[in-house]
């Protein structure tokens, strides 16, 4: 299956990908079952071979680039799996940042409860603008990040990365009032 070459470089391994991109977007679309994703990650290991990922020498480049997809896909795999835990965290109540539950309505807990969304949205907006707004498209308006992604023509790991540092300003957020310092 390799083209016989030996000692190619990174160079070498651009030029393999490129002259075997079809047979290895058939790869990825059988291991995803996604053609839009396999294309993601194909696309992904020619950024981190011009980004000079490739060891100096490599003595099969074709299975070193079946290598290199199989490790991107399985990245991508713990990724999904990372994020739909932490999806699932924030909307069950698990570990992570919470949302408040609905106590029984009082003046006080209404109150309370306005307190904290001020607070809330005016660290928001110590964000900076697309990241407050996909925050508030994703956990308010219940906008799925897939189409986040689209509006926002970026991909869904950069949704993520911007979902992410908004979770941490709220997760900080809430310890400092957990912990009495907000007041």
């Amino acid at each position: 299956m390799g083209t016989g070459a030996t000692g190619v470089t990174g160079r070498g391994l651009e030029q393999t990908l490129e002259a075997n991109s079809a047979r290895l977007l058939r790869f990825l679309t059988a291991r995803t079952r996604n053609p839009d994703l396999a294309q993601d990650l194909l696309q992904q290991a020619r950024v981190k071979l011009l980004e000079g990922a490739a060891p100096a020498e490599v003595d099969d480049p074709l299975a070193y680039l079946y290598r290199m997809l199989e490790n991107i896909v399985r990245d991508h795999r713990r990724s999904e799996q990372a994020r739909d835990k932490r999806n699932r965290d924030w909307g069950d109540g698990g570990e992570g940042v919470t949302p408040l539950r609905a106590d029984p309505k009082t003046p006080e807990r209404s109150a309370l409860d306005r307190d904290y969304l001020e607070r809330v949205l005016a660290e928001l907006d110590t964000l900076p603008e697309r990241t407050k707004a996909i925050f508030l498209a994703y956990r308010v308006e219940g906008v799925s990040q897939k189409e986040i992604a689209a509006s926002h023509d970026i991909s869904l790991s950069a949704v993520e990365k911007h979902l992410q540092r908004a979770y941490r300003l709220v997760a900080g957020l809430r310890e400092k009032l957990d912990a009495g310092l907000g007041a």
